[in-house]
């Protein structure tokens, strides 16, 4: 008789924690397909179909993440069972000024070559001719911290140089600088973060990296795009 008043006790708690919650998402009212939906409590995750739905298991006071390259990410309090249609919108690429230093012609032809160089990019030529030009600091030549360099002899060397770092200091430093609540916010569990560093970077060109020891912002930016692209690819690898 206990066992059985203690089973019907515990049934509406594992009705609660087994909810289903459906959704779809949309953008200027057309679906996004492959977005990625993670239960942000539970770390349970999905992806919506090729209509923009998605059905995930999550319970009333939870939070879900909506994440797709392209798109704000957008996170959404659970506060009913209802059917969540979720809107989120496009990331805004500002186009760089153009400046036309002749007046137009008529000719689309001849026109269209006004407008191969902007002022951005005729700055940064400029930038990079003063640079090449001026002759090397020694305090910049100085390795930074952490960073391996190579050895320095008279004369000149003979053979293959070595990269400064392999794929494993790579890796290494992915983790320790944009830490793992980085890749755990794209729904990746901690102990899992080195096997998708690795599958991901196989399809990424980081010979320079690895050559120079050394990743810049631009690289960091190229990498989070490379990763949020590669996510799904990994997830169906598996």
């Amino acid at each position: 008789m206990k066992t059985f008043l203690l089973s019907l006790f515990l049934m509406p708690l594992s009705f609660v924690f087994s909810q289903q919650i459906s959704g779809s998402v949309v953008s200027d009212s057309a679906s996004v397909r492959h977005l990625l939906v993670i239960n942000i409590d539970s770390q349970d995750k999905t992806y919506t179909d090729d209509t923009g739905q998605f059905t995930l298991s999550a319970s009333v006071g939870q939070k879900l993440r909506f994440v797709k390259e392209g798109y704000e990410r957008k996170d959404i309090l659970i506060k009913n069972n209802d059917y969540l249609t979720v809107n989120i919108s496009k990331v805004i690429i500002e186009i760089p000024e153009v400046e036309i230093k002749k007046k137009l012609s008529g000719d689309l032809a001849k026109d269209s070559k006004l407008f191969d160089e902007n002022k951005q990019k005729v700055a940064l030529n400029n930038d990079l001719w003063h640079y090449y030009k001026a002759p090397a600091s020694l305090e910049v030549l100085k390795a930074k911290p952490g960073e391996f360099v190579q050895p320095v002899s008279g004369g000149f060397g003979i053979g293959k140089i070595n990269n400064k770092w392999v794929i494993t200091d790579l890796v290494e430093w992915l983790r320790k600088n944009l830490t793992d609540d980085y890749f755990t916010s794209m729904g990746l569990g901690k102990a899992e973060i080195n096997s998708f560093l690795y599958f991901s970077l196989r399809s990424f060109d980081s010979r320079i990296i690895l050559k120079y020891g050394l990743c810049s912002d631009g690289d960091v930016g190229n990498l989070k795009l490379h990763f949020e692209n590669s996510l799904l690819q990994y997830r169906t690898s598996k």
